[in-house]
């Protein structure tokens, strides 16, 4: 039988080295072909052709959405500004879906509604799955409202206000009960007010954003829930592959920002970005 020439086996894997180069040119030539083909995005160039910037939002978020003609809400009015800086005019598509869970999936919106979703967009992973985002300057998650300063929710009195919001309802019941707290639930923020103004509770647990208008309108103590409760960054979405609308807008908003117009809304609305609104000492007394 023959021996193996010498340097065989180097040859072999010369070209096994070349196949490989050569099959991954082959999927990078590829690649850049069907990107070549693809359609251009032209996003922009439709809402700018249209004369309109179409937006989904719940019904009613405040302060995001508010019902109210005068005061639309910190959402609309942002937009609204992103609109007359794109000189096209805003047009509102509410939708009753939005706004009761996290999963864009679940409000049953298509792109022939709107090019924009906003009013509590969570900037979760499950959002970014689905959506492109752009962030704004406020978050949300749960916070403990309180007028004197407390150190445990053991044993206490606790209201919860869930209100329109995707947050963990189940997961915030079975922590407060954990914690043997009394719950009960109220459906409007009078009437938590007026529970904790006539000492019925001892403590409030809500959503960050209508937690922080109560705070600024009756100086409580307010602080985030500890782990194992998240916060999360509220934002815009866009539909995959509309690049130079979502370029466009985040353009803007920062522009708002340097300008000074982001923190007049903010002012309008009464809020605030959560970290700079919450004390820090009563979130440490809570987490202990």
């Amino acid at each position: 039988m023959a021996k193996p020439v010498a340097g065989e086996s180097k040859f072999q894997k010369q070209r096994s080295g070349l196949v490989r180069d050569l099959s991954a040119l082959t999927v990078m030539f590829g690649l850049l072909l069907c990107a070549y083909f693809l359609p251009p995005d032209t996003s922009l160039q439709e809402v700018r052709s249209a004369g309109r910037l179409s937006v989904c939002l719940p019904r009613l978020y405040p302060p995001l959405v508010t019902g109210d003609a005068e005061n639309r809400g910190f959402d609309v009015d942002v937009l609204q500004e992103v609109a007359s800086r794109l000189e096209v005019r805003l047009m509102l598509n509410y939708s009753s879906a939005m706004g009761r869970d996290f999963n864009p999936r679940n409000w049953r919106i298509t792109r022939a509604q709107c090019q924009v979703l906003a009013g509590g967009v969570v900037l979760s992973r499950s959002v970014r799955s689905f959506l492109d985002t752009v962030p704004g300057p406020l978050s949300t998650g749960w916070v403990v409202l309180s007028p004197e300063r407390i150190s445990s929710l053991e044993g206490k009195r606790v209201a919860v206000l869930a209100g329109l919001t995707g947050l963990d309802r189940i997961g915030l019941s079975r922590y407060l009960r954990a914690m043997g707290s009394r719950l009960q639930v109220v459906q409007s923020a009078e009437d938590l007010v007026r529970q904790l103004n006539d000492g019925s509770i001892d403590a409030a647990v809500t959503e960050a954003l209508s937690g922080a208008q109560i705070v600024e309108h009756n100086e409580w103590n307010a602080a985030w829930l500890p782990e194992p409760f998240e916060r999360y960054q509220l934002g815009y979405g866009f539909w995959r592959g509309d690049v130079t609308l979502q370029q466009a807008t985040e353009g803007i908003l920062a522009d708002m920002e340097l300008d000074g117009t982001m923190q007049t809304l903010l002012d309008r609305y009464s809020v605030e970005p959560i970290t700079d609104t919450f004390s820090q000492d009563v979130e440490a007394a809570l987490t202990n």
